[in-house]
Order: structure tokens, then sequence, then C-alpha cells
């Protein structure tokens, strides 16, 4: 159980999906979000609850904030996902993986990725220069570097996930992506399969989309199995559910909470769990 949970947690969309950010910042932002037209509230904080099987082993937060480097105003997007007191003792995770990103094209300016499971480490960050059209990734953890081309168009798996909260997506509708992820570009097909509604705990039904990534390699998603992805109707287009399945085993994230700016549904008042 221990080491097929190990192998799952290791692979990158589960590592990407199970992350995320310390602290929302506080700071009114809306203005420079309506400046640059972006379709979600800065500031805004999705927790998920994690679980292997019908076990939980852990909270996912994932947060945005505005940062500022070299006179720049960039975008950043935080996962961090940490193991519960139960697994702690067996397995303790505290991964995170962020990204920058140019809030006015909105494409990566930089993916970091610092992952802490059980003895295994890693710390990486790769660098994005659509000027070249060239990426450097560098591995802190073992002092090495590596440079390769990117298209115009390239994002890292976390820029991608935020842009298609856009809600462009329809039920029928496939497109494909360039997504950077473990040193190299691949393609990645997504299609909108269907609507379902996906119980949640403090939302009760919430009508989703069913999203399907497609992939003809390895490694991005999972090894061997397959990834599904649940994203609200409404305007905010939230992920509520994912499900990564392997052939012994599954990995669940269900939104717990949503905080930080708005007045909508999402944000529940006097809420403290």
């Amino acid at each position: 159980m221990l080491g097929t949970l190990k192998v799952m947690m290791r692979n990158s969309l589960i590592c990407m999906l199970l992350a995320v950010a310390a602290t929302v910042t506080s700071a009114d932002t809306s203005t420079v979000t309506k400046d640059y037209g972006l379709w979600f509230d800065v500031g805004e904080a999705l927790i998920y609850r994690v679980h292997w099987g019908v076990v939980p082993v852990g909270t996912t937060r994932v947060t945005t904030e505005w940062i500022e480097e070299d006179g720049r105003q960039l975008l950043r997007i935080r996962y961090r996902t940490r193991t519960n007191k139960v697994l702690e003792k067996l397995y303790p995770v505290d991964d995170l993986m962020e990204t920058v990103i140019d809030p006015v094209t909105f494409l990566p300016v930089r993916f970091t990725k610092n992952l802490k499971e059980g003895k295994y480490r890693t710390h990486e960050i790769t660098t994005f220069d659509f000027e070249k059209l060239k990426a450097e990734w560098h591995s802190l953890k073992r002092d090495k570097r590596k440079t390769f081309d990117i298209a115009p168009d390239t994002h890292d798996i976390i820029s991608l996930m935020y842009l298609l909260r856009r809600g462009e997506f329809k039920v029928g509708d496939k497109r494909d992506f360039r997504v950077m992820a473990d040193e190299k570009l691949y393609d990645l097909s997504i299609e909108a399969i269907k609507t379902e509604k996906i119980e949640l705990d403090k939302y009760g039904e919430v009508t989703s989309v069913l999203v399907k990534p497609e992939a003809e390699f390895q490694g991005l998603f999972v090894r061997k199995g397959e990834v599904r992805m649940w994203v609200s109707e409404d305007d905010r287009h939230i992920m509520t559910f994912m499900t990564g399945s392997v052939p012994v085993a599954s990995i669940k994230l269900r939104l717990h909470k949503v905080v930080g700016p708005g007045d909508d549904k999402w944000i529940l008042k006097d809420e403290k769990d």
C-alpha cells in the first residue's frame, strides 16, 4: 500500500494537483484584476481534501497573489500539499509547486517544483524566455542545467490549469496545448466530455463539466492510468473534483472550501473549517 502511494504521489500531475500555497494576499486586487482582464479573483484560495481510495491522506491549498520583480507586476500561483497527521508518521509529504506568470500574455515566466516526500527530495526551477523561444531547467538538488526549445504558446501545467478556467470549453470541445513538464515539451489534448453533478460537503450538488486530458506520452499525468477532472459550470470555473487512477488504487481531490475575495455562493461567511 505504502509503496503504491509513493509512486502515485511522485507522479507529475498528481503532485501538481496535490500541492500548494501558504498565504493569501489581503490586498485589494479588484482594480488590477480588471485592468489585466483576468477571469478569476487574485487572492482566491481553493482548499481540497485528498483521499487515497477511501482513506484521507492530506490537504491541498491553491492560491494566487500579485508579486513584483524587477519593476514588473507578476502573478504567482502556488500549489501546496501536506499529508495529515496519520500519514505523516508513515510517509510525510510537503510538496510545493508554483508558477510566476506575465498577466498580460498569461505565459509562464518561471516554474518551480520543490518536493519533499519521505526521504525523496527534488528542487527544480524552469525559466522561460519567449523572445528566444528557449527554456532553462535547473536542478538545484543535483546542480544540473538543461536548455530546450519551446513554442510561442508553451505553458507549464499550473498556468495551463488556470488558462482553462476562462470557461471557453463546452461539452464536445477538444483543444490541443503545448505543455512543459519534466524539462521536456509535450503535446496535450483536453476534451470536455459531459456535465455531471458533483457532491461537495459545503456546497451540495454542483453542476460540473467532466474534462479528460489525453497525451501520447507517459509521465505528465498518470504513468499507467487515467486522470479526470470536473470543473464547475458557473462563472468561476473551479475544479470541484479530480480522480487519478492506477491499476491498484486511486487518488481523489474534492473541493472543500473557497476563501478570498468575492460575495458569491462560493464564499461561505462565518466558516472556520
